[in-house]
This record gives structure tokens, C-alpha cells and sequence, in this order.
């Protein structure tokens, strides 16, 4: 009985916060969202929550919202802010806030205050190169939904994924979707005995480093 109240309020957990965010833009489904939301609020290990690529912040919302609620982390939100290359004007994925204003840093903030979550974000406004030349912490919770190229996808790994300690997670987005990350997920399975699948959730798939 006591297994099934907890299923419960799992559903209610979800629906909640998935109805907070359903205005907030973004390519997250709200089942993968909610993955990441219980990986902030319960994943394994002592370090950081990083997220490369925030966008208008939807995923951000969602890991926020869980380490919140269980008082862990803050979650360090690493972006230029100037939208990957379908969100350009003309591309299929156009962002309107990006053509408008240049940045999606605006809305980014606007959806964190609408969540009430922009207490426990910290933005970086860099690129991820950059962003990593200042960064000597150890991160339990990886999320990297960048540019979803095969190139932007290694790089992104081969700079944060040395700071991500054992029994921690990398979270990659978009898998089955978007070939270029696809493609580098499956390499990074095939090579590495670092990192154990554990699940996937639609097209989240999270990883564990291996203790």
C-alpha cells in the first residue's frame, strides 16, 4: 500500500510541475522532464547540477524545481545564449524571442521567475569553451543539450564529463531524434567502459560513471 501512495504522488508531482511549465518553450517532454527533476532531487553523489544548453530554460526549470524541493544543489546553467542553428531566422526550428532581441537570455530569466526557481540557477553567459576554463568543481548531474551536432556533442563531453564524479550521471537529450548526438551516444556506449546506460525516458537517455 505504502508503494502505491508513493506512485501517487509521483503522478501528482509530475502534473504539477509539468502544469507550471506548460508555457515555458522548449523541446522537453514532460516525461523526460520529470526524469531529470527526480535525478536533481535524488540522483546519487555531492557535486554540481550543470546543464550545457538552456535555451528559454524549460529543462532548466525542471532540474531546478527538484533540487528546490529537496534543498540539494543549485543548478548551473551554461549558455551563450544566441540559440543553436535551427533556432536561427529562416531555420526550422526559428525562435522568435532570438530575431526579436538577439539572446534568449531574457525569456530564460522570465520562465525562471514564472517557475520559482531564479533563487536557485546561477546562469554562466558563455560558450561552453569558455565556461570550463573557470570551472574546478565536481558535478554529480551532467545534463548536455547543446548544439545536438556529432562535433558539439563530443566536445561538450570532453570538457565537463572529467568533472563528473563516480556514481554520477550524463544526460543526453534527443536521442533517436537528432542524428549528430545520436550518433556520438552510441560511440561513447560502444567505447567507454566509464559509463553504464541506465534508462531511457522517450529520448533522454542518462548514463552513471562507473565507481
Amino acid at each position: 500500500m505504502e508503494s502505491f501512495v508513493l506512485r501517487l504522488r509521483a503522478v501528482i508531482e509530475c502534473g504539477n510541475a509539468a502544469h507550471a511549465l506548460k508555457d515555458v518553450e522548449g523541446f522537453l517532454m514532460d516525461p523526460e522532464g520529470y526524469a531529470l527533476m527526480l535525478l536533481a532531487a535524488e540522483g546519487y553523489g555531492v557535486g554540481e547540477i550543470l546543464e550545457v544548453g538552456s535555451y528559454m530554460g524549460r529543462s532548466t526549470c525542471w532540474l531546478a524545481l527538484g533540487a528546490k524541493h529537496a534543498h540539494r544543489e543549485k543548478v548551473t546553467a551554461v549558455d551563450h545564449f544566441k540559440g543553436s542553428p535551427e533556432h536561427q531566422s529562416g531555420r526550422e526550428c526559428e525562435s522568435l524571442a532570438l530575431v526579436e532581441e538577439g539572446t534568449t537570455f531574457n525569456r530564460f530569466m522570465e520562465n525562471l521567475r514564472t517557475a520559482g526557481v531564479q533563487d536557485y540557477v546561477e546562469p554562466i553567459i558563455a560558450s561552453s569553451e569558455e565556461a570550463v576554463r573557470n570551472w574546478n568543481k565536481p558535478i554529480r548531474l551532467l545534463f548536455i543539450e547543446g548544439d545536438h551536432s556529432y562535433a558539439a556533442s563530443r566536445r561538450d563531453y570532453e570538457l565537463w564529463s572529467p568533472f563528473v564524479v563516480p556514481g554520477g550521471y550524463i544526460c543526453f537529450h534527443d536521442i533517436g531524434n537528432a542524428p549528430g548526438v545520436t550518433l556520438f551516444h552510441q560511440e561513447l556506449l560502444k567505447q567507454s567502459s566509464q559509463y553504464s546506460h541506465i534508462v531511457s525516458v522517450v529520448s533522454l537517455s542518462v548514463l552513471q560513471k562507473n565507481a
